[in-house]
């Protein structure tokens, strides 16, 4: 959906938040959570006045956030390969170790949930593997169950099918596994190191972005065709609003709009300093971007005038 001049996304607020943000998720309740990674907490935005309404100390650096209407807000601590559950109080009430080598490098894990089936996943890239951890019970210490997946970064779930993409920046690939026969079904091969996946489930697409290389890929579920999107050099995360279009944050401080129908940016839009993650929240039609170089975070007003 192309807009008109007066009504380019814009930035209407600034908010500081902690050191070195970089995960973003939205819940159902007006609330975006932030993953401050130098700081080992998560910071609770009101939607309502763009203001931190509590901080939540979590484990050792936290790189990513997804949240559950039901079970709770997820948190993967990248620092010492565990997760931590916090419920509708903004309590910490579990955490659970995925096992892994000691010591693992930056970016290198990510969660996502699939509601339905009661399930947080989680990557862990120094470890080679996908860990399943049950999330509609009482929370394992340990996380038991788990897929081996070389290499792999973000993730995100298909709730039509319920099968798990997961890029792998080392091999310039997504691979597609079915949690069910805990097997890899598909490998799709993209452009260079891949890191951040958004599923559009209502129009069956994937969209992939290629950090190493000038390009997000469209990949259409239902048959398999992939679309290259030219976005400029280094896109590092994504998000995909109500229309379909897609938010991409580059480390330059700009987020790229593309739009659904053509393929093609349409806006850039300056927000802070080196941008690395965002969030679409649709109650207010904002995206909301983790500015890892200021430590604030940036909410883009979707239809401003």
């Amino acid at each position: 959906m192309t807009k008109s001049k007066t009504e380019q996304p814009r930035v209407v607020a600034v908010i500081p938040v902690g050191a070195k943000p970089v995960g973003v998720a939205v819940d159902v309740h007006d609330h975006v959570f932030v993953t401050n990674s130098a700081f080992n907490t998560v910071s609770m935005i009101d939607t309502s006045t763009n203001t931190v309404s509590a901080t939540i100390s979590v484990g050792f650096r936290p790189e990513s956030v997804a949240t559950d209407p039901q079970f709770g807000v997820f948190v993967a601590n990248g620092g010492n390969n565990t997760v931590s559950a916090i419920d509708r109080f903004n309590a910490v009430i579990g955490t659970i170790n995925i096992g892994g080598p000691p010591g693992p490098p930056l970016n290198a894990m990510r969660v996502a949930i699939d509601h339905l089936m009661g399930r947080a996943y989680v990557t862990n890239r120094s470890g080679d593997r996908v860990s399943i951890i049950g999330i509609s019970g009482d929370l394992p210490p340990v996380a038991l169950d788990f897929i081996t997946v070389p290499g792999p970064l973000g993730v995100a779930v298909d709730s039509v099918s319920h099968r798990v993409y997961v890029t792998q920046p080392d091999l310039n690939s997504v691979s597609v596994f079915d949690p069910a026969a805990k097997e890899i079904v598909r490998t799709i091969p993209v452009r260079q190191q891949p890191t951040s996946i958004a599923i559009d489930t209502q129009r069956r697409r994937s969209y992939v972005a290629n950090s190493g290389f000038n390009t997000v890929s469209a990949i259409d579920l239902a048959i398999g065709s992939i679309v290259d999107i030219d976005v400029g050099a280094g896109p590092n995360s994504l998000s995909v609003d109500s229309r379909g279009n897609v938010y991409v944050s580059h480390s330059d401080g700009l987020v790229r709009l593309i739009d659904v129908g053509s393929n093609t940016v349409i806006a850039r839009i300056p927000v802070g300093s080196q941008p690395a993650g965002l969030a679409f929240e649709p109650h207010s039609d904002r995206v909301y971007v983790a500015n890892s170089g200021d430590g604030t975070v940036s909410a883009i007003d979707l239809g401003a005038h």
